[in-house]
């Protein structure tokens, strides 16, 4: 194993802190994001947090750490379901072949009782769950409970550690609204295993030890990358980014075309309703224009205006986003 890795991981993480302390290394939560597939990050976010260059120290991980108390809930209730019997391994597990390839397993299953199962050498068990809640509006994005119909960031997790692990069988437990709970079982696939870890390997390869980012996929990437400009700097447009140009200025006026009618459609809607709170069909609410609820805010403008000296203490100067502007293609 590489050394560094070595030293950085060969812990035991405990469920309380594997949000912060991660290996040098792809973990279940990374792969859909090197594949593309992530709702949270994308292959080049992935690569600037992997290389050093930001941190999350400041981001809420509210939902993560709402996510693993209800862990332990969720466990026990696919224990409840099924008869069988889940086992904590708070140790990182990496790949046989492959170092850089780390998972952190919720739990671990079999069909009996086993005290010491953590703290054995190896791992004794064919099968893994995993524990997840969702909420109640991202219940289209999950099949029917029994089927592996799930978003495919988990399933891929999902993948990911059964390539790491070597089991056969994975089992994701999902919470949905906090009243509908679903398991999800899927088989190992090799063929997509395959697809998986290639794709990971060159992410780690040519791009984090090679410390080449990957190409940017939308808007924030490119911010990422460019954050600043060379002042009274020029480049000379290509024909082929010329015609980039024209294929944005055509789809910004179509969306623009199409806002505008939706404004239309909803001004229609809102002026029907009145002073009406809800709109029903057969004693069903179906639409509702109503106050949101009143929130305390400060007034920064006028707080300035009356404590300018408190106000300066209190004042920095913040580099804004770059903005970008279609000055004309005539």
């Amino acid at each position: 194993m590489n050394p560094l890795i070595k030293r950085i991981c060969m812990t035991q993480i405990s469920s309380s802190t594997k949000i912060i302390n991660r290996p040098f290394g792809l973990g279940g939560s990374d792969i859909a994001a090197v594949l593309g597939l992530s709702p949270f990050k994308t292959a080049l976010e992935l690569w600037f947090e992997l290389v050093g260059r930001t941190t999350n120290e400041d981001r809420d991980l509210l939902h993560l750490r709402f996510g693993q108390h209800a862990e332990s809930f969720i466990a026990k209730e696919y224990e409840r379901r099924t008869g069988l019997h889940t086992h904590l391994h708070p140790k990182t597990i990496f790949h046989p072949q492959h170092d850089y390839m780390y998972g952190h397993v919720d739990r671990f299953v079999t069909d009996g009782i086993d005290r010491d199962f953590s703290w054995k050498p190896g791992i004794h068990s064919t099968r893994i769950l995993e524990c997840k809640t969702a909420s109640v509006f991202n219940r289209s994005e999950w099949g029917e409970d029994g089927s592996s119909e799930m978003p495919a960031a988990y399933l891929l997790q999902c993948a990911w550690y059964m390539a790491v692990t070597d089991c056969d069988e994975a089992d994701l437990a999902a919470l949905i609204g906090n009243n509908d709970f679903r398991i999800y079982q899927l088989k190992r696939d090799k063929e997509l295993e395959q697809l998986v870890l290639e794709h990971a390997h060159k992410f780690w390869h040519e791009h984090v030890l090679a410390k080449s980012p990957p190409p940017a996929s939308n808007a924030t990437d490119a911010q990422l990358l460019f954050p600043k400009e060379s002042k009274d700097s020029n480049l000379e447009v290509t024909p082929e980014m010329l015609q980039t140009l024209k294929e944005f200025t055509e789809k910004s006026a179509q969306i623009k075309s199409m806002t505008s009618e939706c404004d239309r459609l909803k001004a229609e809607i809102l002026c029907y309703m009145g002073e009406a709170e809800k709109l029903t069909r057969s004693g069903k609410t179906i639409a509702t224009w109503k106050y949101a609820k009143a929130s305390q805010r400060i007034d920064t403008k006028a707080f300035a205006q009356a404590h300018p000296d408190i106000a300066a203490n209190f004042t920095s100067s913040v580099l804004g986003a770059r903005r970008f502007l279609v000055k004309g293609m005539s």
